[in-house]
Formats: C-alpha cells, structure tokens, sequence
C-alpha cells in the first residue's frame, strides 16, 4: 500500500518508516505541506483532522499522528501542544521551557508518558484509528543525542536510560508511536 504522511517532520518519516518496515507499505512524505488547525481536544481528534485534510488535498492513502507529552504535576501540559510549547517550537526552546517550569519540583514526582494517536485514512475512504503510550519519568538533565524533541529528558525505565540514550531501534520496541503503529498495522492485516 502506498500512504503519504501528513507531516513536515522529516525526523517522524524516517521514524515511521523504520518502524513499518516489516509491514507492507511504502510511506513518503505529502508532495507539500499543508496548513491544518489542531483544534481538536486530544490526540485522536488533531491526528483525525490532520489526515481528513491532507486526504482531501491529495487524494490518495494518509496516514497522520498527533503525539507529545504529557508531565502529571503540570497538569498533562504540554500535551497536544507539544510541538510548540515554546515561542519558536524548536526542540531546544520547548525542552527549556518544560525544564525552567520543573525546575523546583523533585525527579521522583515528574512522571510522565509520550502519547501517540495515529490514523489512516485508506484508499476506500475508511479511517482507522489508534492510541498508544509510552510511561516515564522527565529528568532535568539532557542525556543523549540520539531521537528527536522531548527524547533526552524523558527516561524510561525499563531501560534505565533516557530515549536519547538508546538506539532507533531500541526506541521503536517500546515507544509510543511504535506501539501505536504496529497496533494499526496489525489490526488492518487481520481485517479487524
């Protein structure tokens, strides 16, 4: 099957295609970008209108996500606003932003998970969808230069590292986006 995905996140089209890899499909990115309001409430809904649009535009299979953070003692902020929690929404101003709100409460209360929903919209116009999350902890520290926004202040651990510490590969296994596209993957296979 071949999908475009909605996204201008180059760093997510390798990371899907990473984790589809051993599914039959053949994910690019969309031919452009295009302009979608998040205004939905949740994961589910941002992810839905994202692929409804990028559908209506191209015509052809989407697959979309919303993802992000979610810190418990920050009341699940930043959450759907993730990707722009800070002024410039680079990855280093929205890892700033969170670390100067933590910065006086202790490690051991900073639990927090990543949260993945992601949909596809096939050539029948059908829309699959599906959610996943992945437990953790912030640290205050950045560790690794490995995956991509929140990864090195998030420490998972059932690894004992942060995902910025461990390999693509290792990430795919147990993250949030991974979980949530083989869930998605493997549903439509088996025709559920």
């Amino acid at each position: 099957m071949k999908i475009i995905l909605a996204t201008s996140n180059l760093d997510k089209v390798k990371e899907f295609n990473r984790i589809l890899k051993d599914f039959d499909v053949d994910i690019k990115p969309a031919p452009y970008s295009i302009k979608v309001a998040e205004t939905g409430k949740d994961f589910i809904e941002n992810a839905i209108l994202k692929a409804r649009a990028y559908y209506r535009e191209f015509k052809v299979p989407v697959l979309s996500d919303d993802s992000g953070l979610e810190v418990d003692v920050l009341g699940k902020a930043p959450g759907i606003f993730s990707a722009r929690f800070s002024e410039d929404g680079s990855y280093k101003s929205n890892i700033e932003r969170l670390l100067n709100q933590i910065k006086d409460i202790r490690e051991e209360k900073l639990r927090a998970r990543f949260v993945c929903a992601v949909c596809l919209i096939d050539d029948r116009d059908i829309l699959h969808v599906t959610q996943e999350i992945c437990e953790g902890y912030i640290i205050k520290e950045i560790r690794g230069d490995n995956g991509f926004g929140y990864d090195p202040i998030f420490y998972y651990p059932d690894l004992g590292r942060t995902f910025g510490e461990i390999s693509a590969e290792e990430k795919d296994k147990v993250s949030h986006r991974g979980r949530a596209l083989r869930k998605l993957f493997s549903a439509i296979l088996l025709g559920v």
